[in-house]
């Protein structure tokens, strides 16, 4: 098969590195995959294969006539059988440019997140429930993620799927344990649903009590100057780090660290399956699918929503249980995800996928 994977743009977010291993993987099973990004950007995508970037400017999102022709002529060149849209922008993109310039080839739009969340307005529902129906198929990162898109939208046309992300085996080395240093770590953009204010806060809890803590934040976003601001204010510039973007994320922490993840709004962010493949424990508040992988007490620590008392108890039960026991609990973590994550084995489920729907097309 011939795929088009489209992104956004070239950055370190969860559904760009997703959409790149996963293009990588379809190309090690035989097939041809052209990833193409929408808007300027200047990460380097853990893709070895083919890839196009339009580099269209951030602000002509909403209306792009000379872009959506550009990729009406590249569908014309190339004769893609699937065309895979990841997210974001990428819907609205490949639906509009197929609606105007008359391409046949099918449409698979992937959910990565809880989008009722995002939608505030009846008409931009309305709007993107038109865009949903225009779609041959969408996969769902996970079953909360299906069930609050089929809840929210009427959706008559498209064929519906949950594939949950997959993760690379291979384990990265990572440092020594720094000898009194509590680590802690936040992997993740710093946008609004990552939820970097109360981590701040949960962190000034536990550092008031003991300033051996250590705080690792890895990643960049729209949030990045204010969360700075918001460290300087609280007088934490010696206890927490700003990594900004980095390739291999666990090869830059050590092997005491713990994850927090207390977002507001989760798909399934591949990060917990990556510590819990490094056997890191994991806290995190059980939002979107995350309840569906993080199992409190059998795979790590699952904090009710909004619940800082809890979420500061849950990293004091990490740093005080018996280590055997602890063990357990990422030994079952670790056993999860190379057992029914492993990106070899996702991405069959996606190559299936294709091929059942190209079926129904004809």
């Amino acid at each position: 098969m011939k795929i088009f994977q489209v992104i956004q743009k070239p950055q370190a977010r969860g559904v760009e590195l997703f959409t790149s291993l996963l293009s990588e993987e379809l190309v090690n099973q035989g097939h041809e995959v052209i990833l193409i990004s929408i808007f300027e950007g200047e990460f380097v995508l853990p893709f070895t294969g083919r890839q196009i970037h339009l580099n269209r400017p951030l602000k002509n999102r909403l209306w792009d006539w000379k872009a959506w022709k550009s990729f009406a002529d590249l569908v014309k060149k190339e004769s893609p059988d699937i065309i895979q849209a990841n997210a974001g922008d990428t819907l609205k993109f490949t639906v509009l440019s197929r609606l105007f310039f008359g391409w046949k080839v099918p449409v698979i739009f992937r959910n990565a997140s809880l989008i009722s969340s995002y939608i505030s307005h009846f008409w931009i529902k309305q709007y993107n429930e038109f865009l949903l129906n225009q779609v041959e198929g969408i996969v769902s990162v996970s079953q909360t993620a299906q069930e609050d898109m089929r809840s929210f939208f009427k959706l008559n046309k498209p064929e519906l799927l949950v594939i949950p992300i997959g993760v690379e085996t291979r384990l990265q080395s990572m440092c020594s344990p720094k000898e009194g240093k509590r680590e802690l770590v936040h992997i993740g953009g710093f946008t609004f649903e990552k939820n970097h204010g109360e981590l701040l806060d949960i962190f000034q809890r536990l550092s008031d009590k003991d300033p051996s803590f250590r705080l690792i934040l890895i990643g960049e976003g729209p949030l990045w100057n204010q969360v700075k601001a918001e460290v300087k204010a609280r007088n934490l510039e010696n206890q927490v780090e700003f990594f900004g973007n980095v390739g291999q994320p666990f090869s830059h922490i050590s092997k005491n660290a713990i994850l927090l993840l207390p977002s507001t709004i989760e798909g399934l962010p591949g990060v917990i399956l990556e510590a819990m493949l490094h056997q890191i424990p994991v806290i995190a508040y059980g939002v979107g699918g995350i309840p569906e992988v993080l199992r409190n007490g059998e795979t790590g620590w699952c904090v009710p929503p909004q619940n800082t008392n809890a979420f500061v108890k849950a990293i004091q039960e990490v740093l005080t249980m018996d280590n055997e026991q602890k063990m357990v609990i990422l030994k079952q973590a670790y056993q999860m995800v190379s057992t029914n994550y492993s990106l070899s084995q996702i991405s069959l489920l996606f190559e299936q996928f294709y091929r059942s729907l190209l079926s129904t097309n004809k």
